[in-house]
């Protein structure tokens, strides 16, 4: 039973939204929110945690787009509002549309639309941080089920020059929340503790038996699903990573491919 003092403690974290900071019993599932692909939310025990920050991440045509669409159509269904903090301007509502994805449930942030290269780096530079206060406003304002910062065509040079006091930010303006930040990007950018990292690697699958009648036939997605374990008294103090094993999870992924 716990102590009058402990009850107390509690409670005052609860007040100040700082109850991120409690351990809790293994067997307490987190609240968590669909990705929209089974085989994740299998891998995530029921998809992206609500209150932290979490992270899709790939080369292009690694599928990094697909399995955002997949979460935004996924919340919009349920009449959930999300938005999207679209750096460098590569969202596309028609395909968007096309994943399932209610557009009147989506506040969409738009970047300038610019090509990145050296002349541009200062524009490119204010863009995300921008970005990046767009993302931590919405996030404070409340109401909204997801919401994303698309940093996949942000050159990596940029996203490594911000501070790592950026991303301890915006996990403490997740605590408490219900809503769930998912950051979109080439490379691991900046998940919170509580947080998931979800490595997306494609593969060219091949068709025909010369040389003269091979074929791309598709795009074989492999998936690698890192987030921290709790150990003892919930002290996070190391890493499980999931991989795409079963024929199942590999029909389930391996139509998740992109063109950017």
């Amino acid at each position: 039973m716990a102590s009058v003092a402990l009850t107390h403690l509690t409670t005052l974290l609860q007040a100040k939204k700082l109850d991120g900071t409690l351990t809790r019993p293994l067997t307490t599932a987190l609240p968590s929110t669909s990705t929209g692909v089974e085989a994740f939310d299998q891998a995530l025990s029921g998809g992206w945690p609500r209150g932290h920050v979490s992270e899709v991440v790939g080369p292009p045509s690694s599928g990094r787009t697909s399995v955002m669409m997949a979460t935004l159509a996924a919340s919009t269904s349920k009449g959930g509002v999300v938005a999207v903090v679209d750096v460098a301007d590569r969202f596309d509502p028609a395909s968007a549309m096309a994943a399932g994805v209610d557009l009147d449930r989506v506040l969409w942030v738009r970047g300038p639309n610019m090509t990145w290269g050296a002349p541009q780096s200062t524009v490119g530079d204010l863009a995300v941080r921008r970005g990046l206060r767009a993302f931590d406003l919405i996030v404070r304002a409340g109401g909204f089920a997801v919401v994303v910062l698309d940093l996949a065509d942000v050159p990596e040079r940029a996203v490594r020059a911000l501070p790592a006091s950026t991303w301890l930010r915006l996990a403490h303006v997740h605590e408490g929340r219900d809503t769930v930040g998912l950051l979109v990007g080439t490379a691991p950018i900046g998940r919170s503790a509580g947080g998931v990292s979800v490595s997306l690697r494609g593969t060219g699958a091949w068709a025909g038996a010369s040389a003269q009648s091979r074929r791309l036939a598709g795009l074989k997605v492999q998936p690698q699903v890192a987030r921290s374990a709790r150990v003892g008294r919930g002290v996070r103090t190391r890493h499980h990573v999931a991989t795409a094993e079963s024929p199942k999870e590999a029909a389930c992924l391996f139509a998740l491919f992109e063109t950017r």
